[in-house]
């Protein structure tokens, strides 16, 4: 049985789950990349930062996200890429597909299922 979310809506294959940006949503995410949330190495005052390695095509590691929920910011680090997103409000999981991180002004931040990084501004 596909689990519930905030939204109440069932997290299947692509079925979106919308949450808040806040330490709650970072085990739903790091479900969606099939991967584990671990706790960076460092921390806010006001809050823990997490990271979650999101694997590409053939299991290596893809992307870094750095997940600061307490300041609304995601960071992806890619190949040849660093995204930094502030104002991060909200997720959208749709599931087995990508990962949306919503900014407060209608921008995004997509992270895909196997590591592709893309941003909408």
């Amino acid at each position: 049985m596909a689990a519930e979310h905030e939204s109440g809506v069932a997290a299947g294959h692509g079925v979106i789950s919308r949450l808040p940006f806040d330490d709650r949503a970072i085990a739903p995410v790091a479900e969606a990349f099939g991967a584990t949330s671990r706790l960076a190495p460092f921390r806010l005052p006001s809050g823990a930062v997490y990271q979650i390695t999101v694997d590409g095509e053939g299991g290596k590691p893809a992307v870094l996200l750095t997940l600061w929920p307490a300041i609304g910011r995601v960071d992806a680090i890619a190949s040849g890429v660093t995204v930094v997103a502030t104002n991060v409000r909200g997720i959208e999981i749709v599931g087995g597909v990508e990962v949306l991180f919503r900014r407060e002004s209608g921008e995004y931040l997509i992270v895909s299922r196997h590591g592709k990084v893309i941003v909408r501004a």
